[in-house]
């Protein structure tokens, strides 16, 4: 893959963090395309030594990146841009941004003015404008990585319009202190059918009730499943195992018996090599598609997710309740 070049700066002078600094210059990379999906980041190490911070500095950027759909962090292979509807998003946010600020600096630039000075004089005269109430509401989505949870979390956004915080549970069983912080900083609270009981379980002392939501499969895709030649190979690929045995599950529970099913998740890398060089399919959730389809163009076809009318109507209740 070719190494992309490009430049990350910190300055200690400014009055917001070298995580914020770090992190929004990295999104603003993707959203100007300078980085694409399936691009590596640097090590956390090397972008350490680089910029002569603590590693964790950079591991928080990272972690951050992938909480909000952008990246995947996959142990021995590195942090790599992740393709999905956070990064098409992002991309087209930032297209109509750059316009704008790009006219803003020449305009500064030509009138004399120290940029910096400018930007930071301008979000403090942001904070003196009347306050908009926003309507956006605070939900805390709990799911883990195997999952493809960059799906549940967009789909919560555009129900909602609100804002969604991730605790991830396969990160290791979250500390009471923290369950708490997470309960008194959000209004809502969503679990998906994987982890409902868990989510209900580690809530329930802080007296916080859990909405779940579940996803279903278009009919489409099950049709053209059923329609693939008997005892065709075909695998199953989300971020995790754990994500393609609940998209192979879904096949079985429609009937469909008569293939040869493998589950993969996106840091097998020798199951998905042998995967594009011998099975006859290979079914990807969002989160990965991108990924595959430069793997295997000819086999990889998107697994299409939607969710589940009762939970569509659950997340409409919580924004109507808002307003």
């Amino acid at each position: 893959m070719e190494k992309k070049n490009y430049l990350l700066q910190v300055d200690p002078q400014l009055t917001f963090s070298v995580n914020t600094q770090i992190k929004d210059q990295l999104k603003w990379l993707i959203g100007m395309g300078q980085l694409e999906v399936g691009d590596m980041l640097p090590s956390t190490s090397h972008l350490a030594d680089e910029l002569e911070l603590n590693r964790n500095t950079i591991n928080w950027v990272y972690s951050q990146l992938r909480d909000e759909g952008l990246v995947t962090m996959q142990k021995g292979r590195g942090t790599q841009i992740a393709g999905g509807s956070r990064t098409r998003s992002l991309v087209e946010e930032r297209k109509s941004m750059q316009r704008l600020i790009d006219d803003t600096i020449r305009e500064a630039s030509a009138a004399g003015m120290d940029l910096k000075s400018f930007f930071m004089a301008g979000l403090a005269y942001t904070l003196l404008q009347p306050p908009r109430p926003t309507g956006k509401l605070r939900i805390l989505l709990v799911e883990c990585q195997g999952h493809d949870h960059p799906f549940y979390r967009s789909r919560i956004e555009q129900a909602t319009g609100g804002e969604v915080e991730m605790l991830f549970l396969d990160e290791g069983s979250p500390g009471d202190a923290a369950v708490r912080e997470a309960a008194l900083r959000c209004d809502a609270i969503v679990a998906t059918l994987n982890h409902a009981e868990e989510a209900k379980a580690l809530f329930a002392r802080h007296d916080r009730k859990v909405i779940v939501i579940g996803a279903a499969v278009e009919p489409s895709l099950l049709l053209a499943i059923a329609n693939l030649k008997q005892g065709s190979r075909v695998a199953f690929v989300c971020l995790g195992r754990i994500g393609g045995e609940w998209m192979a599950s879904r096949i079985r529970e429609a009937g469909i018996q008569a293939l040869h099913t493998e589950v993969i998740g996106m840091n097998e890398r020798e199951r998905l090599n042998e995967a594009a060089r011998s099975f006859d399919k290979i079914y990807a959730s969002d989160a990965v598609y991108s990924e595959l389809k430069n793997l295997a163009p000819g086999k990889t076809e998107l697994f299409p997710m939607k969710l589940e009318q009762s939970s569509a109507n659950l997340l409409e209740e919580i924004a109507s309740q808002a307003r």
